[in-house]
């Protein structure tokens, strides 16, 4: 179902040429990940290292996703637990076994960015 929203808008920007406007309910998780997903399939710069991390960086950092609550780290409830961000790495992953050649990167720069999600070594 991600990877088909972010189709749709592709498909209204690329083919249709429109304009689109994305908000989910709180502009964190779903946002973030129809988005950077649009903009990973239409641009080629986000496929190469350094635009991914721009991508991430502009996306999901700078509009403040709770990266700490939703991997589940910290003494809250699981209320707050979701994947999304893991999410958004498997479509990528999607992506990228359909599309190798399109990629600058590998599965394994994903791996170690979830490896690193998890790790608590690094803070948002």
């Amino acid at each position: 179902a991600i990877l088909t929203a972010a189709i749709r808008l592709v498909s209204l920007v690329h083919n249709e040429k429109r304009s689109v406007l994305v908000h989910c309910s709180d502009g964190w998780d779903r946002t973030a990940q129809l988005t950077s997903l649009a903009m990973l399939m239409l641009d080629a710069h986000y496929r190469t290292l350094n635009g991914y991390m721009i991508l991430i960086e502009k996306e999901w950092i700078s509009f403040g996703h709770k990266f700490f609550l939703r991997i589940g780290h910290g003494d809250k409830s699981d209320s707050e637990r979701s994947p999304v961000f893991l999410q958004f790495l498997d479509c990528t992953f999607q992506l990228l076994q359909q599309f190798p050649s399109a990629f600058e990167f590998n599965e394994k720069l994903l791996i170690t960015i979830a490896d690193n999600l998890y790790s608590c070594q690094y803070g948002t």
